[in-house]
């Protein structure tokens, strides 16, 4: 039963809304406020929803948040928007930047003489005009897997200090991407400008930076204690929160329709092969996932149909697997869904649909364990005397990519206690593979004088389509997902920083297919789920004529914990 104090609260409220936003039909206005009954709430369990009966939306709005230490009481819709819409503070996020890039400037200056392979260009007026404005300096660099993939969390930070400072997605976008362009032109100003750091770094690391934000609001708004803490897996947004400490309403406050999300950690035991042995052996496997939904609204019986412009959908994914204490193989995936329309048809018994659909992109990567120095990118390239140039070749498989700017279809059928959701995404990515018929390629052939990253590191630049589906069924406390993901690139010709030392310059191609099945089962009254899956990994490759394929089985067992 309700206290006096908030029927008191709820009856000024209805009257607030009858004088000032009650249709002018008598008939209409009653719908309204039968709407407004039904739907309200004194705590933070919906956005603000206040529109006219005639959209058939459902009208809803809250009075309070539930991580703060006193109630906070807004009664007035507009007062509201102001306090949950904090002004930006750009001032606030390049003073942050600024701070960070002058330390990462410094330290890359005073160890400048260890990259002096990447030295190509004197601080001349000669040497800078080239650079800055003709397309010579624009090229792919020779640098190892691992510096080039990490180069996304680079971007991710530059993302942050904007987005936690209240901007946008897509001005933090750019905060990200023009970050990237001053380290490249300015700080390496004796090196090329290289095409693959500001794709990695500018557009990879926004994905990284609004799936990361969104992970962090997440968690801060959370009513469990341990997700509370987990809230300083962003502490950007926590530091910025206690600058913003005296406002009435956290600039973070937000909530997540919690039917609608699925954030868990995932241990278990995963039948696979390994590095140094082909044949499947027993791995620990270890996750971190994460699906938002950022419209509350989502899953719950409503009427909607809406453009959105702000990221509706954002995904965060860890995956380890270890062979006794050896990290055997390290994946992390992350996406953003920041533009489309939401359309949602769910009646009062739970039966309908919800679909979404708009522009997607996605940040991939994935590497299995380096069982050679040069594998691992510890010897540099502009030193082959000192490379103990081995024949044949021993890489390990690794893909790094950055799926830019797709469609993505996302449609759930709701029919208690059934629920179908179906998924498909499309894109044209670019990525840094790994290709796989070169080991067995090397055995009779000199795979020097290849593209440079090829020869050295293994892998290549390329561009390609990549495609994503996936359909789940639920029932109740079970849930049976299956998925396939497939990429295919082609290589970038002509643009090696080494260009004009490459001799067999020829077209390379790969793909790589990703499926699976797994089931999962919910202990009643608890957040332990109990999983199995079975995956496949198809890796083709092409070298001039010479072709190599593989299949890799993997079964996982185990329980997941939902955050």
């Amino acid at each position: 039963m309700k206290s006096p104090k908030k029927i008191v609260l709820l009856v000024v409220c209805l009257a607030f809304l009858g004088s000032s936003a009650l249709p002018a039909t008598q008939d209409k206005g009653q719908e309204f406020i039968e709407d407004l009954v039904k739907n309200f709430s004194l705590r933070s369990n919906n956005q603000p929803r206040l529109t006219s009966p005639a959209t058939n939306s459902v009208v809803t709005f809250s009075l309070t948040q539930d991580n703060q230490t006193t109630s906070v009481f807004i009664t007035d819709p507009v007062e509201w928007t102001r306090l949950s819409s904090p002004k930006p503070k750009k001032k606030r996020a390049f003073l942050e930047w600024a701070a960070v890039m002058a330390y990462s400037q410094a330290s890359y200056w005073i160890r400048y003489s260890k990259f002096i392979e990447d030295w190509q260009y004197e601080l001349t007026w000669e040497d800078q005009k080239r650079r800055f404005f003709t397309t010579e300096a624009l090229r792919f660099d020779s640098n190892a897997f691992y510096l080039n993939w990490t180069h996304g969390f680079s971007g991710m930070l530059y993302y942050e200090f904007a987005r936690s400072n209240h901007l946008s997605w897509w001005k933090s976008g750019l905060f990200s991407i023009a970050s990237s362009l001053y380290w490249e032109y300015i700080v390496e100003w004796r090196e090329i400008i290289s095409i693959n750091d500001n794709i990695m770094t500018g557009l990879g690391g926004a994905i990284l930076g609004e799936a990361w934000y969104q992970l962090g609001r997440y968690f801060f708004n959370s009513t469990k204690p341990v997700n509370r803490y987990l809230s300083w897996l962003n502490p950007l947004l926590k530091i910025n929160n206690w600058f913003d400490r005296s406002q009435l309403l956290s600039p973070y406050h937000h909530h997540f329709n919690p039917s609608a999300q699925d954030v868990y950690l995932f241990l278990g035991y995963r039948n696979s092969p390994t590095s140094t042995n082909p044949d499947n052996t027993g791995n620990l496997a270890f996750s971190f996932h994460s699906r938002l939904i950022t419209d509350s609204s989502y899953g719950i019986p409503s009427k909607i149909n809406e453009k959105f412009t702000n990221p509706f959908y954002t995904q965060f994914d860890v995956d380890l697997m270890y062979h006794g204490t050896t990290r055997e193989e390290f994946g992390f995936n992350a996406k953003m869904v920041p533009v489309g329309r939401f359309i949602q048809n769910i009646s009062e018994d739970r039966r309908g649909y919800s679909l979404y659909y708009g522009l997607g992109s996605t940040f991939f990567m994935y590497l299995k364990r380096p069982i050679t120095e040069y594998d691992a990118g510890h010897l540099p390239v502009d030193k082959p005397e000192e490379f103990n140039f081995e024949l044949p070749r021993d890489f390990r498989d690794k893909l790094a990519a950055v799926h830019i700017f797709g469609p993505v279809l996302d449609l759930t059928y709701f029919s208690s206690p059934w629920k179908l959701r179906l998924r498909a995404e499309a894109y044209p990515s670019f990525g840094m593979i790994n290709s796989w018929p070169l080991n067995e390629y090397s055995v009779e052939n000199d795979v020097q004088g290849m593209k440079s990253t090829l020869t050295f590191y293994g892998y290549y630049y390329g561009l390609g389509p990549a495609l994503e589906s996936q359909a789940e069924v639920y029932y109740n406390n079970l849930r049976l997902k299956g998925f396939t993901n497939y990429i295919y690139y082609r290589s970038i010709q002509g643009l090696d920083r080494f260009q004009s030392s490459i001799v067999d310059d020829s077209v390379l191609k790969d793909s790589r297919w990703h499926s699976g099945l797994s089931l999962d089962f919910r202990i009643p009254g608890s957040d332990l789920s109990v999983t199995g899956s079975v995956e496949w990994v198809r890796r083709w490759g092409r070298i001039h004529q010479f072709e190599d394929r593989n299949l890799e089985k993997r079964f996982y067992v185990g329980l997941k914990y939902l955050l």
